[in-house]
């Protein structure tokens, strides 16, 4: 099994998963986060598309890959609320 899919079902997520194991869609709280594999298992990378959180970011663990990607969208949310 891929590790980015051992890393989502380790940390009790669900998600869309790509037949190939290599990258994953997941709801966050401002839109989706996405997680994929970059090439020859070097590690993963990780956005979402909350407006202020595009920017893609490398991971070499998978799971740190996802957990990043969810805080990115979660972040904007707090933010916006303090303002």
């Amino acid at each position: 099994m891929p590790r980015l899919i051992e890393a989502l079902r380790a940390l009790g997520l669900e998600g869309e998963i790509a037949s190939s194991g290599r990258w994953v869609k997941l709801q966050g709280e401002r839109g989706w986060v996405y997680v994929v594999e970059a090439p020859w298992e070097s590690g993963y990378y990780s956005w979402c598309d909350a407006p202020a959180e595009r920017a893609v970011e490398f991971y070499r663990d998978a799971a740190e890959a996802i957990r990043a990607g969810l805080r990115r969208g979660a972040a904007h949310v707090a933010e916006a609320g303090r303002g």
